[in-house]
């Protein structure tokens, strides 16, 4: 989908997500990253009751020779919050914690690696407004 308006007055807030993850990707690959990978879940450890632990990576790719973890937040408005805002340090130690695995999992480990987020606000019957933060999460 493009950077068109959106065609349903009341969109289900995960279509709307699906939507923004999918305008996010378009716009990344346009600045040149190489998409590798859309919502990849994997493990990052075990609740205090022994449940696996998951996290979701939205888009992972290569932006030169730097492996990108990008997170994309949509809403429909405003009203509440932005969508950067829900990027809570919570959601940013399992992200850290996803990158990791990924990294250990799938490699290339010894590649230099980065987080950015993508905000979109997308209200129903406007053209999104698309915010792209680079290293929005900076090294321990």
């Amino acid at each position: 989908m493009t950077r068109e308006r959106l065609k349903s007055e009341t969109l289900a807030p995960r279509e709307l997500g699906i939507q923004g993850e999918n305008l996010a990707a378009e716009y990344l690959k346009r600045l040149g990253f190489r998409i590798v990978a859309r919502n990849v879940t994997l493990p990052v450890g075990r609740t205090s009751r022994g449940n696996p632990l998951t996290i979701e990576l939205d888009i992972v790719g290569f932006d030169g020779d730097c492996l990108v973890f990008v997170e994309v937040k949509t809403r429909s408005s405003q009203a509440q919050a932005t969508p950067a805002a829900a990027i809570t340090p919570h959601k940013q130690s399992y992200l850290r914690k996803g990158g990791n695995r990924y990294r250990r999992l799938i490699g290339p480990f010894d590649a230099p690696y980065r987080f950015d987020a993508v905000a979109i606000v997308w209200e129903p019957g406007k053209p999104p407004h698309l915010s792209h933060t680079r290293n929005f999460l900076p090294e321990l």
